[in-house]
């Protein structure tokens, strides 16, 4: 832990760079301080955090900037809860609006979140599949390369997947499906994963390729139910200035279009109202300088949504993970008012 000065010096470092994007000096520093500590105190106190860790030395300045560890330690330990009550008086309004449904609500506070905090917005929301089963498996060849398996499933709902046959033979597709509708057929579609090696001994005496088929599977299946993506505010991402290299650009594209935030937020968000937070490299991708803040939400159907904000590291995350949880309240209580 670091001591009460040295929190306090981390604090405004923070606070300040995410405010002007520019290297924060010793100078600056002094300035915004309420207690009255030398200048060179400060700098001892500065070199410190960045021997450990807590900050980096700006290349074209003389100050110094935030690192991943930085603000790590900021978020679970100085952050300060910070109302934004102009943008939650706007959200608010939506809410009010008669005969709004919820996914005409999610699209506007979404535009609202990206328009007043400069940062993107991904929205993913999923059906509840815990009791859908699986009825049967179909195979239809469509040309001598290639077939189509049908997964039906007890909702109604319908999943295809359109196969190689490169890759794999029509027999050995034929010999799988069989095997699938007789010891899978009825399963429920979270218990696949686990039911499916049972029948994994007898797959591979018959089938060359039984590894390659499960995969696709199985995968297929837990497709089923898959959250569905809508992003914004892309433009207010890219005109922040850690965003102007080409390279960088293209990997939090790819970043956002692919889903990637969910992928960390399945395994960080506990329960529906409490925001995560992902900073730098924890968000998977090789981009040190993106972050990003999610929060859950239950949806019209039973299920769960997840509403994130992606930006630059230098995000307010006092006011953006406010918000994010206020939302999140919000929609539940939309919905207790639809019972």
């Amino acid at each position: 832990m670091l001591t009460k000065r040295q929190e306090i010096i981390l604090r405004l470092i923070i606070e300040e760079y995410i405010k002007t994007a520019s290297p924060v000096g010793s100078k600056r520093i002094q300035e915004v301080m309420s207690i009255d500590i030398s200048s060179a105190t400060i700098r001892n106190e500065s070199a410190f955090l960045e021997e450990h860790g807590f900050l980096e030395k700006a290349h074209t300045s003389s100050g110094r900037v935030p690192s991943t560890k930085g603000y790590r330690y900021y978020v679970d330990n100085l952050m300060k809860r910070n109302n934004i009550e102009d943008v939650k008086q706007q959200i608010e309004e939506i809410f009010k609006r008669r005969g709004a449904t919820i996914d005409e609500i999610l699209e506007q506070t979404s535009k609202i979140l990206s328009e007043m905090t400069k940062l993107a917005t991904v929205v993913s929301t999923s059906e509840n599949i815990e009791e859908v089963k699986l009825n049967r498996v179909e195979l239809v060849p469509l040309s001598p390369k290639s077939a189509v398996v049908i997964f039906i499933l007890s909702n109604g709902s319908i999943e295809n997947k359109t196969i190689d046959l490169d890759s794999v033979s029509i027999e050995e597709l034929k010999i799988s499906i069989d095997l699938f509708n007789e010891r899978l057929s009825n399963s429920k579609i979270q218990e696949i994963e686990f039911k499916v090696q049972a029948i994994v001994p007898i797959l591979k005496e018959q089938v060359k390729k039984y590894e390659f088929i499960l995969h696709t599977f199985v995968s297929a299946l837990l497709h089923t139910g898959s959250s569905q993506f809508k992003t914004g505010g892309m433009k207010y991402l890219l005109e922040n200035p850690e965003f102007n290299d080409p390279n960088k650009i293209k990997s939090i594209v790819e970043f956002i279009e692919g889903a990637s935030p969910f992928v960390w937020f399945k395994s960080h968000l506990n329960n529906h109202s409490k925001p995560a937070v992902a900073i730098g490299f924890e968000t998977g991708i090789g981009n040190d300088d993106i972050a990003v803040v999610g929060t859950n939400f239950p949806t019209d159907t039973g299920g769960k949504g997840t509403l994130a904000l992606v930006g630059p590291k230098r995000i307010q995350y006092d006011k953006v993970s406010d918000l994010l949880e206020w939302i999140s309240l919000k929609i539940e209580e939309f919905h207790k008012g639809e019972e």
